[in-house]
């Protein structure tokens, strides 16, 4: 499988003082670590059959996009592996392996990152590939992106936490079409949702009257953001 169409821009790494967030644990992120001999990119794949570490097709791109992650990993005190995140302007953002708060921008991805399915031999997923899927429909890949919010009066924002507080953003524009589209899928309440590194919108939905634990929920496909009445590239 080849990605000769994507790209990866190295970037000296930066403090980043954008919009960061992530729901917690590891299987919300990508990591850098060794996979069969070979450190990559990797995301970890919640299955009925069990979880497994998926990585990188080896790329040029994935290559420089570990090189890079290592390398701000390094600068910021840590041993080089880690979790990393990639937003869904393709910005790759590192936090401090310390836990301090701290988070770098690393470069930037242009194109897409394909993984092994660790599940089925000869076999590969892309989460940039919604090309089968509609509203409503299952999301059955790893749910891997940032957390942004629609609130109970159905107003997107993002809830940004630093050092100054907290506190609600908006974006410049409210898309009618997406907030239709999250109410196709949660008629009410606030609603949280995650949108990958090639904008795809994806929030989970309950499977039971009554949902208790993160059993009870199921991702499911909401669409894509509209570039024009989303958040500024920052």
């Amino acid at each position: 499988m080849t990605v000769s169409t994507t790209e990866f821009e190295t970037i000296r790494p930066r403090l980043w003082a954008g919009r960061y967030s992530r729901i917690p644990g590891d299987t919300a992120v990508f990591h850098i670590e060794t996979v069969n001999g070979r450190l990559c990119p990797t995301v970890r794949w919640v299955t009925e059959d069990g979880t497994g570490t998926c990585p990188a097709v080896d790329s040029p791109t994935s290559q420089a996009l570990t090189g890079a992650v290592i390398a701000t990993k390094q600068a910021a005190g840590g041993s080089g592996t880690g979790a990393f995140t990639i937003n869904e302007f393709g910005q790759v953002l590192v936090p401090a392996s310390s836990g301090d708060g701290r988070v770098f921008l690393a470069g930037r991805l242009n194109g897409r990152l394909p993984f092994e399915d660790v599940f089925e031999d000869q076999r590969f997923f892309d989460l940039a590939d919604a090309s089968d899927l509609h509203c409503g429909d299952p999301w059955k890949l790893p749910y891997v992106g940032m957390q942004f919010n629609l609130s109970v009066r159905g107003r997107l924002y993002f809830w940004k936490v630093d050092e100054d507080g907290a506190k609600a953003v908006n974006p410049p524009r409210q898309d009618a079409e997406l907030i239709s589209k999250l109410r196709e899928v949660r008629s009410h309440g606030a609603v949280r949702f995650i949108v990958n590194y090639a904008g795809l919108v994806i929030t989970k939905c309950p499977i039971v009257p009554n949902p208790k634990s993160a059993d009870d929920w199921q991702p499911v496909f909401v669409g894509r953001i509209n570039r024009a009445r989303w958040f500024e590239q920052e």
